[in-house]
């Protein structure tokens, strides 16, 4: 790389009664890390990413057994046996801000063409009801959530996945009080979910959005940011072996569902993290909290994250999607997803890497990583990796080097500062199944501080 440098939650309408206020539009950053960019760094102590060793990609063993578990998933008749014509049912279960988001995705979905019409969305979120409530298998939450299944025609026997985003209200203690009375609610809640819906399979988490606006109590910063910390030692602990947390037959009794993220939502305002996320002031209702209705806003924001999620992600697209072509990799999910923080160019502007289409073996078609938002008619460099470096790891031009890279390709940005590093169709390669490649691309940039500007990095698992 060294010829690079010349070249909601929430959750409660408990505050329903209390007068509006306006946002605080002056909250547009923390200067908290998002977990995906933080890796193996520590916030107050405790590490970032998604999964333990701060990566965003699910560690190989636990993917695989999430794999062969959504290929389990089938459309079930209303006593729990597979029936061509029965129902996957993915069901919403939280607060206000998970109901809010939830509702909104569901007629985007039906709409979708892709999607498997076996596949049943139903809304269980209900406003108010935290953590902290809902862990009580007795709970009027179950009750209502019962009642709606009924209404969609839907039994408790075919729900087998779950979209589950909670948080506490009113929280007051210090980091990492809070969060640590939070875990057991959550482990409590996916043992309720296993219990009431015996054939539930999978259950996507997913933290709060950014708090910095609120101008309540509820949840604000930096509680907000902090809530995923609950969600990520949920997974840490499923997958370290915690028998409370067993879905694994071969392991004991099975009392939960296979847990890993879904979306991870938090960003720091109008600082754009990875993969571009930003959350603006005007995406917030008046408390600064729930996400507000309208195209393009919050609520929507949330949905279109959702939609991105269950039609990419490589544990949802074997149900969710309409029944296509079958793949030679059996052990490994396709994934691609952002980390670490890129350096700006022209205008503040920090460049970013994508994915093209899943990384899945066989591909349907090419695959390529897209870079975006470079200086246009510049001259730039791919890099590619087996392995990784976090942020802090190796300094490089006022950013950092993010891939411990093995292999290099030109690139030049078009007139509108994008580049594409593509491959042909990824061939059914079975010894590829499973095989990680880390990505991060710089572009010469005379208006940038030190000349080039550097993306964030992308991790990129080849599966099914």
């Amino acid at each position: 790389m060294r010829h690079l440098a010349p070249a909601s939650a929430l959750v409660l309408a408990l505050l329903a009664t209390a007068p509006a206020r306006a946002q605080n539009c002056n909250g547009t950053s923390t200067g908290l890390v998002p977990l995906v960019e933080l890796g193996s760094g520590l916030h107050q102590g405790f590490p970032g990413g998604l999964f333990p060793g701060g990566g965003v990609l699910r560690p190989a063993a636990h993917d695989a057994d999430g794999l062969r578990i959504a290929r389990t998933v089938t459309p079930l008749d209303g006593a729990g046996n597979p029936s061509a014509e029965g129902r996957i049912v993915l069901l919403s279960i939280g607060m206000s801000n998970c109901t809010q988001e939830f509702s909104t995705w569901v007629p985007i979905a039906n709409a979708d063409p892709q999607k498997n019409p076996r596949v049943q969305l139903v809304d269980g979120a209900q406003g108010g009801q935290t953590a902290a409530t809902i862990a009580n298998p007795n709970a009027n939450f179950w009750t209502v959530v019962q009642q709606r299944l009924t209404t969609a025609g839907a039994t408790v026997n075919q729900v087998q996945a779950v979209w589950l985003k909670e948080a506490n209200a009113q929280p007051t203690q210090p980091f990492p009080s809070h969060t640590q009375i939070m875990l057991p609610q959550l482990v409590q809640i996916c043992q309720n979910l296993k219990t009431k819906y015996p054939n539930c399979r999978l259950v996507f988490v997913s933290g709060r959005t950014y708090g910095g606006y609120a101008t309540t109590t509820l949840n604000p910063e930096p509680y907000a940011y902090e809530t995923s910390f609950a969600f990520q030692w949920l997974v840490r602990d499923q997958i370290g072996g915690d028998p409370a947390l067993n879905y694994d037959p071969g392991r004991g009794p099975v009392v939960a569902p296979y847990a890993t993220w879904g979306p991870y939502l938090w960003a720091d305002g109008l600082t754009p993290r990875c993969d571009g996320l930003i959350w603006r002031c005007q995406d917030f209702a008046s408390d600064g909290t729930h996400p507000a209705p309208g195209a393009g806003l919050g609520r929507a924001k949330v949905a279109q994250l959702l939609n991105g999620f269950f039609r990419t992600n490589g544990l949802a697209r074997p149900w969710y999607l309409a029944a296509g072509s079958g793949s030679t990799c059996t052990a490994a999910a396709a994934a691609a997803e952002c980390y670490g923080r890129g350096l700006a160019g022209t205008g503040g502007i920090v460049p970013l890497l994508a994915a093209s289409t899943p990384p899945a073996l066989p591909s349907a078609g090419p695959f390529a990583v897209q870079l975006t938002g470079a200086a246009p008619g510049a001259p730039g460099v791919f890099v590619a990796g087996s392995a990784r470096f976090d942020v802090g790891q190796a300094p490089l031009l006022g950013g950092w080097l993010l891939v411990q890279p093995t292999l290099a390709w030109p690139a030049l940005t078009d007139g509108l500062g994008r580049a594409s590093l593509a491959f042909g169709p990824l061939p059914a390669l079975a010894a590829a199944c499973g095989a990680v490649l880390h990505f991060q691309a710089g572009v010469v940039d005379a208006g940038a501080v030190q000349g080039v500007s550097l993306t964030p990095g992308l991790a990129v698992r080849l599966g099914s």
